[in-house]
């Protein structure tokens, strides 16, 4: 069906509580993962409402009855790229309108949406992110949790995670 969707699994709404602490709580019993069948079917996508469009590649044995596959580190990073989305819808946000604007602004000018200049200074890291477009901080969220799963999280990464987990 074009319209199936599940709630996260027990594995899925840890990976949720890992990386995000308590700051989705409200959100996380709406939650659903849908499998992308419209656009783009290799990129993942966020909508209002927690609906998470994801890859049927992403999921166990592509099937997106089971779980996704969140050991891996790309597939762990952009399903937390697409969570944030959530995150910042909860903190008042514009994202659809905002992610829109940047996907047409990057069709017309060639200019990519979500780079950001890193840098190891991580408290410079932390103003970069707060002061970043949806998408920015989308990949910027994405680097960080790749990273982690990968077992080369670092210090400007913790503190971006400790202000998304608002400690």
């Amino acid at each position: 069906m074009v319209f199936w969707s599940r709630p996260l699994d027990a594995q899925e709404q840890a990976f949720v509580r890992t990386h995000f602490g308590a700051s989705l709580d409200a959100l996380l019993p709406r939650l659903r993962l849908y499998q992308r069948r419209l656009g783009d079917t290799r990129r993942a996508l966020s909508m209002n409402g927690g609906r998470i469009f994801m890859p049927r590649a992403f999921f166990t044995q592509s099937d997106p009855r089971q779980p996704l596959r969140l050991s891996h580190p790309q597939i762990a990073g952009i399903f937390a790229h697409e969570l944030l989305h959530q995150w910042q819808r909860l903190q008042g946000m514009p994202v659809t309108r905002q992610a829109a604007w940047l996907q047409f602004k990057a069709l017309c000018t060639r200019g990519d949406p979500y780079a950001y200049e890193r840098c190891d200074d991580p408290r410079r890291m932390l103003q970069r992110f707060v002061h970043a477009q949806v998408e920015q901080q989308g990949q910027m969220w994405e680097d960080h949790v790749h990273a982690c799963v990968a077992g080369q999280g670092d210090a400007a990464g913790a503190l971006i995670a400790a202000h998304v987990r608002g400690e």
